[in-house]
């Protein structure tokens, strides 16, 4: 999904919420709070901040505060969006979104239904593990009607993939719940896919390098 929205969609508002979810793990509440001023080019993070008074308040309130750093990649994606394809508007309390329609800040459904349309497969060009023929799917035929198709899913699932794509690719538990703003013990009920037979191989693999950096101490005294 990713690398096709990156092709034939780039820096599109679509390619932005769905790079973001997934990049940063934050929830789609997170995402909509965005201001532009909350992103910092210089130094390539994103500021979450709970500002309830005026619409924007974080699912752990103040606690869900935090600073998230951007790759270069991602960085580059948000400048060309806001140079070319952000539409330049303000919400009802005289903010500035960083996720705009033509009437202000984006809508929770609106987020939604990005995600819906493009993790349906056919919208990416994959054939539908379901047997339907794309002209004949209601599903695949109106966006507005994505969220029926049994393998689309919403927003929480992109946070739950990036959550599990960091795990399985050995970046540490205690990193990755802090920049999602989960708790270890929730994380892994909830967030982490990694199979018992994966968690195993990683544990291994953390093992034999203490063994072996152990045996070459003990050869080097």
């Amino acid at each position: 999904m990713l690398t096709y929205v990156e092709k034939y969609e780039y820096a599109s508002r679509d390619h932005v919420i769905i790079a973001v979810l997934w990049h940063t793990m934050v929830r789609a509440g997170g995402l909509r709070a965005l201001d532009l001023e909350d992103y910092k080019q210089d130094e390539q993070f994103l500021s979450l901040v709970h500002r309830p008074d005026t619409g924007t308040q974080l699912k752990n309130g103040a606690s869900g505060q935090r600073l998230v750093s951007l790759s270069e990649d991602i960085g580059m994606l948000l400048d060309d969006y806001i140079a070319h394809r952000r539409k330049d508007a303000t919400d009802e309390h005289g903010r500035r979104p960083l996720a705009t329609t033509r009437n202000g800040r984006i809508s929770p459904g609106a987020i939604r239904k990005t995600c819906y349309s493009w993790s349906r497969p056919c919208a990416v060009g994959l054939d539908c593990p379901h047997g339907r023929e794309p002209d004949e799917c209601e599903a695949a035929v109106r966006s507005n009607e994505a969220s029926k198709r049994p393998s689309s899913e919403g927003s929480h699932a992109f946070r739950r993939g990036g959550i599990t794509h960091y795990l399985s690719n050995d970046v540490p538990q205690e990193v990755v719940s802090n920049r999602a703003n989960v708790s270890a013990d929730i994380l892994e009920k909830h967030y982490d896919e990694r199979s018992a037979k994966k968690r195993m191989e990683q544990r291994r693999q953390y093992l034999g390098n203490i063994q072996e950096w152990a045996k070459a101490v003990r050869q080097s005294s």
